[in-house]
């Protein structure tokens, strides 16, 4: 794509490939791992890797064997974080309807074909399922990103179901899942999701924007401990309540 793009620089791109990767792993990082989850070649790594590191943005861990992010990463995002109306606006919505449920409740904005949570208020209740502020999940396997795909303007969904679709293939992974749960979260007006990004893990969003932000609100659950009818019936409705106190939600076509 980039073949025939004198403006394109491969070096910047390759470097933020590797502070991609940090972040998406989320655990400390060798060069043979990052070389691994990115495709590059090990000696460019090394020297991206080393780069970072003098710039500040990786640091050495103590075994001297791999790399973490540091605080300094943090710049490239909360300017965005701290621009977001939608974010500021949501969080306490996120903390009532988290004490209404005893669940986590998290608001989850679109990354490529991913969801990251930009804001998460744990559950109170024992099997409350925890996430992590700046966690991130595919988007055809997760309650959030099916709800924000949906919630999209038609042009914009469509180009992004296209992305989607290509990283199912890439996967070599059936695609009728991805198909079902969007037709019914276009149908209903809330995704609904049980075991498909993990064992034992749920998830019921909803869609929510404020003006050209969109984002969705989601409450992950343990499965054996939350009915289906339930996320239906209880958690889609006061998720549905607290879309449409924060912004405009999907509404349903049925």
């Amino acid at each position: 794509m980039t073949a025939h793009d004198r403006q394109f620089v491969d070096a910047l791109a390759r470097g933020l490939a590797i502070l991609e990767c940090m972040s998406r792993e989320q655990r400390p990082l060798g060069n043979r791992d990052i070389a691994r989850h990115t495709g590059l070649a090990p000696s460019t790594v090394s020297r991206l890797t080393h780069t970072l590191t003098v710039l500040g943005y990786i640091r050495l861990t103590r075994s001297e064997r791999t790399y973490e992010l540091t605080p300094k990463s943090l710049n490239l995002g909360y300017p965005v974080l701290a621009g977001m109306t939608l974010l500021q606006r949501a969080r306490p919505h996120l903390k009532a309807l988290s004490e209404r449920t005893g669940e986590t409740v998290a608001l989850a904005i679109r990354d490529g074909v991913y969801i990251t949570f930009v804001d998460v208020v744990q559950g109170q209740n024992m099997v409350a399922v925890r996430l992590a502020t700046g966690g991130r999940l595919r988007i055809a396997t997760s309650a959030a990103g099916i709800a924000l795909l949906a919630g999209l303007p038609d042009p914009e969904r469509r180009n992004l179901v296209s992305r989607v679709r290509a990283d199912i293939t890439r996967r070599d992974e059936p695609p009728e899942q991805f198909r079902t749960l969007l037709d019914a979260c276009l149908n209903d007006g809330y995704a609904l999701v049980r075991n498909t990004w993990r064992e034992g893990i749920g998830g019921v969003a909803v869609s929510v924007c404020q003006g050209d932000e969109h984002a969705a609100l989601t409450i992950p659950v343990a499965t054996g401990s939350v009915s289906e009818q339930e996320m239906r019936s209880t958690l889609a409705a006061a998720l549905r309540d607290t879309a449409e106190a924060i912004g405009p939600a999907l509404p349903t076509t049925a």
